[in-house]
């Protein structure tokens, strides 16, 4: 959790609040689309649970690897270093533009060739210009995603011209980063100073 009062559920609330949320999102998306869900260690499993119950078929469970994460203040426990982005698919047609993510791959083969994209991605935190920060330089948004994740995901689940939906639009990267690539989005947000944010943002 981060210290938001959107942030803080019960265990059992959690659970609801999740099954109606990627309910809902199994009700809009085509046969043919894909969910993408980015969470870490204290939600993966009623994530998982969820999408099981719907009948998403699971393709992959992307490790992110903060190469800068936040050094451990409690000492009690291992670093923690990594989140998780599970993809999962609604139908047996989903978009995969595999040639695309080998293009974008930064890994290359010992040649210098391209090489496939695995499910390990080694990304900073966002910092830097990237970060949406208020005029005192603080970060505006707690869990502001690298716009290079974004990037990797929309490359390759969509096409140009694809629709593009973010339920928790936050800081506004799904569609600041949709928008570049020649997607439509539509972005969801119930906090009004993400949606602000997020509106300027996008130039809108």
């Amino acid at each position: 959790m981060v210290n938001e009062h959107w942030d803080k559920m019960t265990a059992p609330e959690y659970l609801q609040f999740t099954r109606k949320w990627i309910g809902a999102c199994h009700k809009v998306l085509k046969d043919t689309g894909s969910i993408y869900i980015a969470c870490s260690y204290h939600n993966i499993g009623e994530v998982m649970i969820v999408l099981k119950q719907l009948d998403f078929k699971i393709n992959n469970i992307i490790t992110w690897y903060k190469t800068n994460a936040m050094p451990n203040m409690t000492r009690r426990v291992f670093t923690h270093a990594t989140e998780f982005v599970i993809w999962a698919v609604k139908g047996s047609g989903w978009t995969f533009n595999y040639n695309d993510l080998k293009k974008i791959n930064p890994e290359k083969q010992k040649d210098g060739t391209e090489k496939q994209m695995r499910d390990f991605w080694e990304l900073p935190l966002v910092q830097g210009k990237e970060r949406v920060r208020g005029k005192d330089g603080k970060a505006l948004h707690p869990t502001q995603k690298p716009e290079e994740m974004l990037k990797r995901i929309i490359l390759a689940s969509s096409n140009k011209g694809d629709t593009v939906l973010d339920p928790f639009l936050g800081s506004g990267t799904t569609a600041f980063v949709a928008k570049k690539f020649g997607r439509d989005w539509i972005g969801i947000e119930k906090e009004k100073q993400y949606v602000e944010i997020a509106k300027k943002r996008l130039g809108l």
